[in-house]
């Protein structure tokens, strides 16, 4: 006897194999577009660090005016045409701050390959005379540079120092001291300022452009100081009449010198 034995095939379900077929499409885009994303983010990293589009080719410096933008450029340290992306816009400020004119420099990157940087200078505010010449310092006292940058500075005298070099600061006692009294004078004094005589943190005097001196003292109760010179000068110029000094070295007890002395008149020859 034969046993005759049948496998039926099971039949599936249309919709199942819709969806498998749909699954299997799926799976390919997904492959596909990781591998289109592989290529352009493979060509975008070249770009941004191998290609040569995005090399620094121009340094754009504003606000140099003292300083020039030449010696700017090469403060920044980027003449080899190095990436942008690559450029370290903190470290190239920090360079730039170092030159004597520069107070601050602030750094941007410019596409496709332009570094910008703007220079905020010191500005000059007197002339240090020592033994060894003069410098131009601001009124902090940060030497800009040798000899006199512009005419009708004020001089700051009297102290005895090294000779400095332009970058650094001056934080002698007595500088300080000066500095801090020139600083906190009213415009109206400031101006009429031609020196700054600081020997030493308790002696400071200014010399007027007329010839007044003004025996300030120490840094001390300055505001108390220039509040009392302010009220002398209006009072002379009421009066219509001129000191050899003024003296606010104790402000609640000022002192005037005596008026200048005027040339007696020469007398007429005799025919």
């Amino acid at each position: 006897m034969v046993t005759e034995t049948r496998t039926e095939r099971v039949r599936t379900d249309p919709r199942i194999s819709r969806r498998r077929r749909a699954v299997e499409r799926g799976r390919r885009r997904r492959v596909i577009v990781l591998l289109i994303a592989a290529a352009v983010g493979a060509a975008a990293v070249w770009v941004a660090f191998w290609s040569p589009l995005l090399d620094v080719r121009h340094v754009k410096v504003l606000g140099a005016r003292n300083t020039g933008a030449a010696e700017v450029r090469r403060a920044t340290g980027l003449g080899d045409g190095p990436n942008l992306l690559l450029v370290s816009t903190g470290e190239v400020a920090d360079s730039v701050a170092s030159l004597p004119w520069v107070k601050k420099a602030d750094v941007d990157r410019m596409l496709p390959g332009t570094v910008r940087v703007k220079v905020a200078e010191r500005r000059a505010a007197l002339v240090v005379t020592v033994a060894a010449g003069t410098w131009t310092i601001d009124g902090f006292g940060h030497v800009l540079e040798g000899g006199s940058a512009s005419k009708g500075l004020p001089r700051l005298t009297g102290a005895v120092l090294p000779a400095p070099e332009p970058g650094e600061r001056l934080d002698a006692p007595e500088i300080r001291a000066g500095l801090s009294v020139w600083r906190s004078l009213p415009k109206k004094i400031k101006a009429d300022v031609a020196s700054v005589v600081a020997p030493s943190r308790q002696r400071i005097a200014l010399a007027l452009h007329d010839g007044t001196l003004i025996r300030y003292g120490g840094a001390d109760h300055r505001d108390a100081k220039n509040e009392v010179l302010l009220a002398l000068f209006r009072r002379l110029a009421a009066e219509g009449r001129g000191v050899t000094y003024i003296d606010v070295s104790v402000p609640t007890s000022p002192a005037l010198g005596p008026a200048p002395a005027t040339a007696s008149p020469t007398p007429a020859p005799t025919p």
